[in-house]
């Protein structure tokens, strides 16, 4: 019996805690068409954290005694197709760089529509994880969209996952949800998102990142994989800075009480409290 095919998408994404910095420093501008910023270089592209606790998941299914083989996929321009490198030294077999120079952006609708395509293309896929939302607009479209196309059941936020009777026909799924943790079954293939409730993604080993060197990714353009531009249903219309400000006030006091006391009246003052 052939291995499993899991794919695993991944985005690239400016760092958001650089941006944050930069936009609390004042440094942070929008580029001349007002959708986009201007990627200083000090703002390094990497990998968005919820694709590699995908990457994790699907490492885990392994470790689990899952025969598999890992494909870690990306859309995007060029400079994308670093993040496959990352993913074949965490343990992936191989990579697809969907090249498309308009990249992911905010028309997860597009984007889920290539990764249909590629995922069709590459057949027998049995089940494809992605993270829970991108970390730069934090829509979570994909995801969704993606299963819809692939008219496969689709399980979110999840924490966890194993194969059922230690087969690859379903999976157990651990959801992370508001009022605590959801197991819930579902057969294969089906899209799963992962959300960082699943823990730290192992870090590659100097060896295998030297390895994933000399395995380079299959690329394929995005026209050919849709036949033309492919749809396209969301469009950034504009791109702000608010202004960030800060206001810390120190609540005085001789002893914890007086400062609770103290930190009790001035919400009240503030109407933070009722009462």
């Amino acid at each position: 019996m052939p291995p499993m095919q899991i794919v695993v998408c991944l985005k690239q994404v400016l760092d958001p805690d650089g941006v944050n910095a930069y936009a609390l420093w004042g440094r942070l501008r929008v580029d001349e068409r007002g959708t986009g910023f201007v990627a200083d270089s000090a703002i390094p592209q990497i990998v968005n954290a919820y694709d590699e606790q995908a990457v994790e998941a699907a490492l885990r299914l392994r470790d689990a005694g899952v025969d598999c083989r890992i494909t870690a996929l990306t859309v995007g321009p060029d400079a994308a197709a670093a993040l496959l490198r990352r993913a074949i030294a965490m343990g992936a077999d191989a990579g697809i760089h969907v090249a498309d120079a308009a990249g992911p952006g905010t028309d997860g609708f597009r984007t889920a529509a290539l990764i249909a395509a590629a995922v069709r293309e590459i057949g027998d896929v049995g089940l494809v994880l992605c993270g829970r939302q991108g970390s730069d607009y934090d829509q979570g479209v994909v995801p969704a969209v993606l299963a819809e196309r692939l008219a496969w059941p689709f399980v979110s936020m999840a924490a966890g996952a194993q194969p059922e009777g230690g087969g690859a026909g379903a999976l157990r799924v651990v959801r992370a949800t508001p009022l605590g943790e959801e197991t819930v079954r579902v057969s294969l293939p089906a899209v799963v998102s992962v959300s960082n409730e699943i823990g730290t993604p192992r870090y590659p080993s100097s060896r295998r990142m030297m390895e994933a060197r000399r395995i380079p990714p299959v690329v394929r353009p995005a026209r050919e994989l849709l036949g033309g531009e492919g749809p396209r249903a969301v469009e950034l219309a504009q791109l702000f800075i608010p202004d960030v400000q800060g206001h810390c006030e120190v609540i005085q006091g001789e002893t914890p009480e007086e400062k609770a006391a103290a930190l009790l009246r001035r919400l009240r003052e503030t109407r933070a409290l009722g009462g």
